[in-house]
């Protein structure tokens, strides 16, 4: 085949960039993948090893098994270079040989670098996948959606090209905090300790909520010519441990970048291995997690997972039924989320837990748990100078309560959402008895009673959160607040709230007489604190707490001398 007719087809691209043809050179000196075809009346294709490569200078070929193509070669003859690569089929224009020798037994054949290659059906671009045991991190820098401050996320890389990459993250990091949808900077940082940054943007994701990990491909912004030779010099050094690491490449020496310089590198895993102040505090991490990356993936447009929401909503259930106390604890134990899903999760866990004490039917109890937990999420998709703001003017405030048509929409698909719980839950949470709430300014013989429910445990939960525009205050505060705001919230409704969970609720933190910090964990038939957990810190819980004490060992702390307002 000639070059005009070999470089006149369309669907071969050529190649010319030096970096990009050094790494499918060096895709081609996998075993079994070049062939060397002769030019001419008898053209022949054979199968041929390509030993080594020296970028811009040759390509040194092994000729021991076809030795019967190298009179034509001596002679001047030409040959094109091919193969499948995991970038598409390769062929080279004409080459020819420019000097031969003999080491060993071996024919070798050096032959000028092409400077350019044609390849068909090749990917937007070539892309090195990690096997199994080969990490490297991925560190992603972006200002909290919820404060004004830089933070960190860890992960896994998948996969490398030159033009981005493929990570994985845990759910359980609070990966919504981290990732937007604007550009980011992240770093690659591999075993023997060389990192590497960039500027990048979200391109698309994908959850896998078995394996609790969120999937994120990158795309790669700005990058320089330097910089381009650099991700490709690591593109096939990727490629060259993975195949050393599949079984078929024993002979080769260990990649620099993947020798480990520090097994204690904790720049390497995501797999942190959280701890959680109790059992059920991590399952009901698990379910946070799941919501956390569910915001992040409704920032790219895509729809809450029905099956997804009816399985983390069943599961809430089920811990109440195990442990009531427990999973009302368990609230106030997580953290590391966006201040959306905690909120979600809080109100979800205390609504239902106040409709079961009325005796609402399990399917229902679902529904409103289902939608209390994504109520707030479309909080996420708006941009988070609203929520940073000491004021917000009335464009701002009007922009703001979009939020809930944006999660209403995101919920299209899920059927087995009862319309009654959808507009009731999600809708109408923020009304207000008295007109005074958003986003339709209902008033009282509008707003139906599941409505007026939650509108009382949101509320109550919303105050003891600190915003930009005031503080948060204690448990106490709020459940004596909300006595005196009759006009914008049920009245019974109120009293049902604080007659269930009591003057000092579970959860609540304690200052007592001997000076110790104590969590409120149990109360007994007539709502009176009955077990606590002594803490070193103000701080959320953690696996820092002491063991229950109830009766004698608790009575030893003294008597309660303060309700305090836990560190955020």
């Amino acid at each position: 085949m000639s070059e005009a007719t070999e470089t006149s087809e369309n669907e071969f691209t050529p190649i010319n960039s030096v970096v990009e043809l050094a790494t499918y050179y060096d895709s081609l000196s996998q075993p079994g993948v070049a062939v060397l075809t002769l030019l001419g009346p008898a053209e022949k294709d054979h199968p041929v090893v390509l030993v080594e490569q020296l970028e811009e200078d040759y390509l040194l070929f092994d000729l021991t098994a076809i030795r019967d193509v190298a009179p034509p070669l001596r002679r001047g003859g030409k040959f094109i270079l091919s193969g499948f690569t995991p970038g598409g089929l390769v062929r080279s224009g004409p080459m020819s040989i420019r000097e031969f020798t003999t080491v060993e037994s071996r024919l070798l054949a050096y032959a000028d670098w092409p400077t350019e290659i044609f390849v068909k059906q090749r990917r937007a671009s070539f892309r090195a996948s990690l096997r199994i045991g080969m990490e490297v991190g991925v560190h992603v820098r972006s200002k909290d959606n919820d404060k004004d401050e830089l933070v960190e996320l860890q992960g896994d890389l998948k996969d490398l090209s030159a033009t981005g990459c493929l990570a994985e993250f845990f759910m359980q990091d609070g990966v919504s905090r981290v990732l937007p949808d604007i550009a980011t900077e992240i770093e690659l940082y591999f075993p023997n300790g060389t990192s590497f940054e960039v500027k990048a943007k979200v391109r698309h994701l994908k959850t896998d909520n078995d394996r609790q990990v969120l999937a994120v491909g990158f795309e790669f912004e700005d990058v320089s010519k330097p910089q381009e030779r650099e991700i490709w010099g690591y593109v096939r050094e990727i490629e060259r441990e993975a195949s050393r690491s599949a079984g078929n490449g024993e002979s080769r020496s260990e990649s620099e970048l993947f020798r480990v310089h520090d097994e204690n590198d904790k720049k390497l895993s995501r797999r942190h291995a959280h701890t959680y102040a109790t059992p059920m505090a991590r399952r009901l991490a698990r379910i946070a997690g799941y919501l956390d990356s569910q915001m992040v993936v409704m920032k790219q447009g895509q729809p809450v997972n029905s099956s997804q929401l009816s399985l983390h909503a069943d599961r809430v259930l089920d811990m109440l039924e195990d442990d009531r106390q427990e999973t009302l604890f368990a609230v106030h134990c997580i953290h590391r989320e966006s201040r959306w899903v905690k909120h979600g999760l809080a109100v979800a866990v205390r609504l239902a837990d106040l409709l079961n004490a009325a005796k609402m039917p399990r399917d229902l109890r679902k529904a409103v748990v289902a939608g209390a937990m994504v109520h707030d999420l479309g909080k996420g998709t708006l941009p988070p100078e609203i929520w940073r703001a000491t004021t917000l003017s009335t464009d701002v405030y009007e922009e703001m309560q979009t939020h809930v048509e944006a999660i209403l929409e995101k919920l299209d698909g899920v059927k087995w959402l009862a319309p009654v719980v959808r507009e009731n839950v999600i809708a109408q949470i923020n009304e207000r008895l008295d007109g005074s709430g958003y986003p339709n300014g209902l008033r009282g013989a509008h707003l139906g009673q599941l409505a007026r429910a939650a509108a009382v445990v949101d509320a109550v939960d919303a105050m003891q959160r600190n915003r930009p525009d005031r503080p948060a205050i204690s448990t106490v505060a709020a459940g004596k607040s909300m006595q005196t705001r009759t006009e914008q919230f049920d009245e019974a409704w109120v009293k049902r709230y604080n007659a269930h969970f009591g003057p000092l609720p579970v959860g609540t933190l304690l200052r007592f007489e001997k000076g110790n910090l104590a969590w409120v964990v149990g109360l007994d038939a007539k709502k009176r604190v009955n077990r606590v957990r002594v803490s070193p810190h103000k701080s959320a819980p953690d696996d820092k707490l002491g063991p229950p004490l109830e009766g004698s060992a608790m009575a030893e702390l003294g008597r309660i001398r303060e309700v305090l307002i836990p560190e955020s």
